[in-house]
């Protein structure tokens, strides 16, 4: 059985190649020219993300070990906290923890993990189209800040539903899901650099 980090690079590779070729419908359609598959641009944008999800899952399991988003359950051995049949009382539903949720929004969405990915999509995809390292240096200098302005634009709202309420093993996934929508940018902004 497939490990649950390769489980979520296939499910982000199939939601990268679905949102690689919205792009390149929608990029036809702007262009008012008929649809052609281009196999190229559509390997690059699936290599970069079968590249990239392995160290973003373990990314994500380090920040919810380091900021678990509900307190952990510590072992009770309170007599008290027992029924009259011996058991113990009903578990009560895990309590968000606001402080730790929002430590792991600002970490990866705010700072490192947008600064890293948004760089890393550029260096791989220079390196993947034959730029020479001055072009790579210019893609990653014009264009991550713009980039990264546009990601909060959905990225904070995403993350915080992710960090609160999507188990730690399916944040990938549920990510790149609602990456599917800035699959489509990003691969209209890969075809401009």
């Amino acid at each position: 059985m497939p490990s649950q980090m390769t489980k979520a690079t296939l499910a982000a590779a199939g939601l990268s190649s679905a949102s690689n070729i919205l792009a390149q419908f929608l990029e036809a359609y702007r262009d008012s020219r008929p649809f052609a598959f281009d196999f190229a641009i559509f390997i690059r944008f699936v290599a970069v993300t079968l590249i990239t999800a392995p160290p973003n899952y373990m990314w994500q399991q380090l920040l919810e070990r380091t900021f678990p988003a509900y307190e952990r359950k510590t072992p009770s051995g309170d007599v008290e906290k027992q029924n009259a049949s011996g058991e113990n009382a009903p578990e009560r539903t895990p309590k968000l923890n606001l402080r730790n949720t929002m430590s792991k929004w600002f970490i990866d969405c705010i700072t490192l993990g947008a600064i890293f990915n948004t760089v890393a999509f550029f260096v791989l995809m220079g390196i993947m189209k034959r730029q020479s390292p001055d072009q790579i240096g210019s893609n990653v200098r014009n264009e991550t800040i713009p980039v990264i302005v546009a990601g909060y634009k959905i990225w904070p709202f995403a993350s915080i539903i992710s960090f609160s309420c999507i188990p730690v093993e399916k944040r990938i996934v549920f990510l790149n899901f609602v990456g599917l929508l800035w699959g489509i940018y990003m691969s209209l902004v890969a075809s401009r650099v």
